[in-house]
C-alpha cells in the first residue's frame, strides 16, 4: 500500500477523539516513512509523522492546535485495508497528554 497524496476523513470516532467528517488528512510517504497534514471541524491545524510497521499497519505521532488553542499530541497505530477501492483505516490511539485511549475509522476520500 501506498499513501502518498491519498487524502481521507473519519467516519466515525469516539467521544475523546477531536477528529470528525470534518477533518481532512493529507497523507505523503517516502519509502517506509509517512507523514500528513490535517485540519478541519474542531482541529485548526494537525501534523503526524511515522512509518510502516509492516504490509498494513503504521504507527505514528500526532499533533494538532484545536479550536480552543490547546495543544494536543497523541500516539495512534493505524490498520488498512482495502474496500471498494479505496483505503479504510482502523485507528487505535492515546493521548500522551491525558492517557485516554480510543479508536476511530478513516476512509480514503
Amino acid at each position: 500500500m501506498n499513501l502518498n497524496q491519498k487524502v481521507f476523513t473519519a467516519l466515525q470516532n469516539c467521544e475523546t477523539g477531536e477528529v470528525s467528517n470534518q477533518t481532512q488528512f493529507h497523507y505523503y510517504q517516502q519509502d517506509k516513512m509517512i507523514w500528513a497534514e490535517y485540519s478541519g471541524g474542531e482541529i485548526l491545524k494537525g501534523f503526524l509523522i511515522g512509518k510502516w510497521i509492516n504490509a498494513s499497519q503504521i504507527e505514528f505521532t500526532y499533533q494538532h492546535l484545536n479550536q480552543k488553542l490547546e495543544n494536543r499530541l497523541g500516539r495512534c497505530v493505524t490498520t488498512f485495508e482495502v474496500e471498494n477501492g479505496k483505503l479504510i483505516g482502523t485507528e487505535h490511539w492515546q493521548w500522551l497528554d491525558t492517557l485516554e485511549q480510543g479508536s476511530s475509522l478513516i476512509k480514503e476520500i
